[in-house]
């Protein structure tokens, strides 16, 4: 049986075929297929998304919205026609955004158009063998391909946090030994764009690629130093509040519990990926690794003697904990894996 895997972010859509290569390995076939909607020329680039209150309380979408919805479609239908072949064939897509109640749509989107009937859509068109079960998230998919792939950073290890940016920002967790997606745990902690700074800025503009080329394109360059520090305190928030519950550490517009079962848990690693990682690892992100790095030791050496004996080492935050992920196509490697283990 193939898979398809079918990676729909913001800008692009990127497609490739995942193999099983055993019980908890998988792996990614070349070509990878990657096409840019606004490359489309039905793609319209004066669209731009109600408000998301709107759009959560169900406002009409408008024929706009509608159009651009059929441009995301028509190249998710490109990449897996060029995938496909006369092998039969399963499709698993992650999107962005928040799902309808079937989980076969998109009933919001901060960055793109709502479509409500997306996976209708697809299988009409195609006329797909295999029906899709429902949309996957595209962070969860992330987590997924860092314990799946065979270097993946989730491997081997019982806790860890994700962070990748891109147009947007992926959060992925691992506790106690479980992928536990963000959706399941929402009464405790929030995700990265949901959060705010006391000054009402979302976080995402501090951790997404496009975020944080916009910041730097409009500021001075002592910014990279406030995008390093509110980094490293959004790090650090995650490091507290899977140990001892949420306190308050950013905005958020809906009220967390303070507990959770997972509480008295030691992340054991922090893994960056996607755009966020490559660029932090070149000479002008190099700035803000540095100053990340520097807030998290500072915050850390103020919290609780068990919190320092677990991250410090030498008087520094133990890099050793931080990963930055080199695996690109993970969400698409997610994918695969998940679908090979729920249908094949």
């Amino acid at each position: 049986m193939k898979i398809i895997g079918i990676d729909g972010g913001a800008t692009k859509v990127s497609g490739g075929v995942v193999e099983r290569v055993n019980d908890h390995t998988f792996r990614l076939l070349d070509p990878v297929i990657e096409i840019k909607y606004s490359d489309q020329e039905k793609f319209d680039s004066n669209f731009s998304p109600i408000p998301l209150f709107d759009q959560l309380n169900g406002f009409k979408i408008s024929e706009q919205e509608s159009n651009q919805g059929r441009v995301y479609v028509d190249c998710i239908k490109k990449v897996i026609t060029s995938l496909a072949d006369d092998e039969l064939f399963r499709v698993s897509i992650a999107m962005p955004g928040v799902k309808m109640d079937n989980g076969r749509g998109i009933k919001a989107m901060v960055n793109g158009p709502r479509i409500p009937d997306f996976c209708d859509q697809i299988e009409s068109r195609l006329k797909l063998h295999y029906p899709i079960q429902k949309l996957e998230n595209d962070s969860d998919m992330c987590a997924w391909g860092e314990e799946f792939c065979e270097d993946g950073a989730f491997r081997n290890i019982d806790n860890a946090y994700y962070i990748g940016g891109g147009t947007g920002t992926a959060d992925g967790l691992k506790l106690q030994g479980r992928l536990i997606p963000f959706d399941d745990i929402s009464e405790w902690i929030g995700k990265t764009w949901e959060l705010k700074t006391k000054e009402g800025h979302s976080l995402e503009s501090f951790s997404s690629m496009s975020g944080i080329n916009q910041l730097r394109e409009s500021q001075s360059k002592n910014f990279d130093l406030i995008i390093g520090q509110v980094l490293g305190k959004l790090l650090f928030e995650r490091i507290i509040t899977i140990f001892s519950g949420w306190k308050s550490h950013f905005i958020i517009d809906r009220t967390l519990q303070p507990d959770h079962s997972y509480q008295n848990t030691f992340l054991d690693r922090i893994v960056i990926g996607q755009r966020l990682s490559a660029f932090l690892q070149t000479e002008e992100g190099s700035v803000i690794y540095s100053a990340m790095l520097d807030s998290l030791t500072q915050m850390v050496l103020e919290a609780n003697m068990s919190i320092q004996h677990h991250f410090m080492d030498n008087d520094q935050f133990d890099q050793n904990r931080i990963i930055l992920s080199d695996l690109r196509f993970s969400p698409i490697i997610g994918l695969g894996a998940k679908a090979w283990m729920e249908t094949c």
